[in-house]
């Protein structure tokens, strides 16, 4: 009678939780980090990555240089961690803010005002103050996107700083729309409308957007 088969023990799952390094802040794993709700991982640019918004406060600060906030993520989270975002820009830092800003997150912030409009010339985009994130796009790139104006925005920005550079302006009035301000040794980038990664891929010179704010943001 053959004897049974022994069959060797199988190794139990390791279900003890991630730790963190002893300072309590995971490693970067990019320069610039564009902060979202929930997509995490690299992305087509080597120099960005993806994280999600609730794992901002693990992350080594030390290690990045620029960080874009989606226009999308939760805007009360990051007025909770006003002071961390403070403290990456007051030290050198670079946040390019993409959307609506609603909630109070960082100092000098303008506030996001909707614009009256009845036509196209309305919502069209100017060029204002030199920038190096939009060298070279023309504004009627901006103005119309697939035959509809609005993709770039649909309201100004009010209560900006004194001496914030007013990049792009909006409408027949020439109202601000996206702005550049230092704070600290540090500088805020603001865009009042969807993420300007979203223009990478168009078939003109509105596709320069995304790849010029990362050069911009890697410059810390």
């Amino acid at each position: 009678v053959r004897s049974p088969t022994r069959k060797s023990p199988v190794p139990e799952a390791d279900c003890s939780p991630a730790t963190l390094p002893p300072d309590g802040h995971a490693p970067a794993t990019a320069p610039v980090l564009h902060v979202t709700m929930g997509a995490e991982g690299p992305s087509d640019d080597p120099r960005m990555a993806r994280v999600d918004i609730y794992r901002l406060p693990e992350i080594d600060p030390s290690a990045v240089r620029g960080l874009i906030l989606g226009g999308g993520v939760d805007q009360i989270f990051l007025a909770r961690n006003k002071d961390l975002l403070t403290d990456f820009v007051t030290s050198g830092g670079r946040i390019a803010v993409m959307g609506h800003a609603l909630t109070d997150f960082l100092p000098g912030l303008g506030v996001w005002r909707k614009l009256d409009y009845t036509g196209p010339k309305d919502l069209a985009i100017t060029l204002g103050e030199p920038h190096p994130v939009w060298a070279g796009v023309e504004p009627v790139d901006l103005s119309t996107r697939k035959g509809v104006t609005g993709f770039y925005g649909r309201g100004y920005i009010d209560k900006i700083p004194d001496d914030a550079l007013v990049t792009t302006r909006i409408g027949r009035h020439a109202l601000p729309f996206d702005y550049v301000y230092p704070l600290g040794k540090g500088q805020v980038l603001a865009h009042g409308g969807n993420d300007l990664l979203g223009w990478k891929n168009d078939p003109n010179s509105s596709a320069r957007l995304a790849v010029q704010l990362v050069d911009w943001l890697v410059q810390r």
